[in-house]
């Protein structure tokens, strides 16, 4: 049985991506990923890899048009048995796709997308975002989000049953190597680290983040990731002469970044209630440090707060004072006790919460597809 997985992004860091593909390919079926240029893999795990240009036009619309009829002519072509479609800016190529051969549409909505951030404010694109979802997510076989808080926006939304909830868990890893990122990044042994990892991106607190530095005594922080606001960062780090705690990477290869991870004592993720998709979010570096031990600092978006709390493994910090949020780090900072046991429950949590089990839904899902 063959599966055309369509993704708007170049496959090759998208994490999530590839553990459901490899996934689908444990399973014995044939995949095409049809992702943007960019990246470098041809092939993985056995699944063709079919990269469309992303032509320049005058606005992201005639781009975005462009490339779900590049990848839905494409898609066709393939004739695939199952179209799966990440996110609502692929779900287009994947129903035009599909409507030759009549095939199921597998429909996973990460985002709650007409509230992503960049679209506040813009009414009209918002609009249309949501014409497209309510017009096609009905015509998907089924639907996969990450959580129940988007789960219960989508079905009062459009009338739906529940989806199913495939979380963005991370995969278990086997033989975790914790760099030393005291010696690799010149920080005194004294000193405690902090990490975040990802995209640095507007809505992540990254600016909040770094004006936090001023008050932690004898911390460091290190930034794992790459992103639009890299160079915003960098100023405001050198304008408040923090250039010697702060150090910046750029991207880490996604096969070492958890041994990079493993090496802090707390990964921070204080996102912003900059948009509902924000405030119901429950990302995958949560779980990424929960499965390399790495206690988190985190803000009280609902399933993310909810999550730290319910496990132990870390604390939630409130953005409404930078001063007081630093007076809360440094209070879990100071009590290696604290640090120990929030590192243990997080070694109990992912034992429960990682890829191999909540794979089994995806597993379920292609299962009762092939029959």
């Amino acid at each position: 049985m063959k599966v055309a997985y369509f993704i708007l992004n170049n496959f090759d860091f998208d994490t999530r991506a590839r553990l459901e593909v490899e996934t689908l390919r444990g399973m014995g079926l044939e995949i095409d990923v049809i992702a943007t240029v960019g990246g470098n893999f041809h092939d993985f795990k056995g699944a063709r890899i079919h990269r469309l240009p992303q032509w320049r036009g005058p606005t992201r619309k005639f781009r975005f048009i462009q490339f779900n009829l590049l990848a839905a002519s494409l898609g066709a072509r393939l004739k695939a048995d199952i179209y799966h479609a990440v996110d609502l800016d692929v779900l287009l190529a994947a129903f035009l796709a599909s409507r030759r051969r009549m095939a199921p549409i597998v429909y996973e909505a990460r985002e709650l997308y007409t509230e992503l951030e960049p679209l506040s404010g813009r009414g009209g694109a918002k609009a249309v975002w949501s014409f497209l979802e309510k017009r096609l997510i009905g015509k998907a076989a089924k639907i996969i989000t990450i959580n129940d808080s988007i789960a219960g926006e989508l079905c009062q939304r459009y009338r739906i049953g529940k989806p199913v909830i495939i979380r963005n868990v991370a995969l278990l890893p086997e033989n975790l190597r914790p760099v030393d990122l005291r010696s690799a990044f010149d920080i005194p042994r004294d000193w405690r680290v902090l990490v975040y990892q990802g995209v640095l991106r507007c809505g992540q607190g990254l600016t909040y983040l770094i004006e936090l530095m001023r008050y932690l005594e004898k911390t460091a922080l290190i930034f794992f990731g790459d992103g639009v606001i890299k160079p915003e960062l960098v100023d405001q780090t050198a304008r408040l002469n923090l250039s010697d705690r702060i150090k910046f990477t750029g991207r880490i290869d996604s096969d070492q970044l958890l041994n990079y991870t493993a090496g802090a004592d707390a990964g921070l993720l204080l996102m912003e209630d900059v948009a509902t998709n924000n405030r119901l979010a429950l990302p995958q570096k949560l779980f990424q440090y929960l499965v390399a031990g790495v206690p988190q600092i985190v803000s009280p978006m609902p399933e993310i707060a909810a999550f730290v709390k319910t496990e132990k493994t870390g604390i939630v910090v409130s953005l409404d004072n930078c001063k007081a949020a630093a007076g809360d780090i440094a209070a879990f900072l100071s009590h290696d006790t604290a640090i120990d046991t929030a590192r243990e429950n997080c070694g109990k949590s992912a034992k429960l919460n990682n890829w191999r089990r909540e794979s089994r839904k995806l597993v379920e899902i292609y299962e009762g597809l092939r029959h």
